[in-house]
């Protein structure tokens, strides 16, 4: 379990993937994981809330095996490309290339490529904040000196099926930690198990 080999627990190698599935060991159990992404999540001040549940993986019927989000009601990300999949459907206001390398969804206009010139570049992602479950983690990050800092907040008790209740301050809660350097599924992770404690 989770409280003994922490992340090493959920992690199952030479299933046809080159760095592994995602899964629980046992029925039933639920891991709760917070993955704040630079762009996708970050950009609007939240933490994408998921979780990793017990479903095996099958190349065909369940491709990400485990690994799910927390139900929403809105809000998210979406790539930037037109009906014909040739070019981008949307552009930045005042049709301005990049940077930023992403659109905040209230803030999008129809893409003109009549106003760009060669080089030019255009964001090839909308995002907008999760509404509900998985939108409950805001998030707000820093880069200085070379140092990327995240402060994020939840509530200690959220209600969800899906979100660790941190409903006693004595106990120590388990966690991981992993660190994704613009990698899709490649990452370098903390061994063994941490523990949260309450002051």
């Amino acid at each position: 379990p989770f409280e003994q080999r922490g992340c090493m627990s959920a992690c199952h190698t030479g299933e046809g993937k080159p760095y592994g599935n995602k899964y629980t060991q046992t029925a039933g159990e639920r891991l709760d994981m917070w993955h704040w992404k630079g762009v996708r999540t970050g950009t609007i001040g939240q933490i994408d809330d998921q979780y990793v549940d017990h479903t095996p993986y099958d190349k065909d019927k369940e491709p990400t095996a485990g690994r799910k989000s927390d139900p929403k009601t809105g809000g998210g990300y979406v790539d930037n490309v037109s009906d014909d999949k040739k070019g981008p459907k949307f552009a930045l206001k005042g049709n301005k290339p990049a940077p930023p390398y992403w659109i905040v969804e209230g803030e999008k206009e129809a893409f003109d490529g009549s106003k760009y010139k060669a080089g030019d570049e255009v964001p090839s992602i909308i995002v907008a904040p999760f509404i509900g479950d998985r939108g409950d983690i805001p998030a707000k990050d820093v880069w200085k000196d070379g140092v990327r800092t995240i402060v994020f907040t939840r509530k200690l008790v959220t209600g969800s099926e899906y979100d660790v209740q941190f409903n006693d301050p004595k106990k120590e809660y388990a966690f991981g930690v992993a660190v994704f350097d613009n990698a899709q599924v490649r990452h370098a992770y903390v061994p063994g198990v941490l523990k949260l404690k309450f002051d």
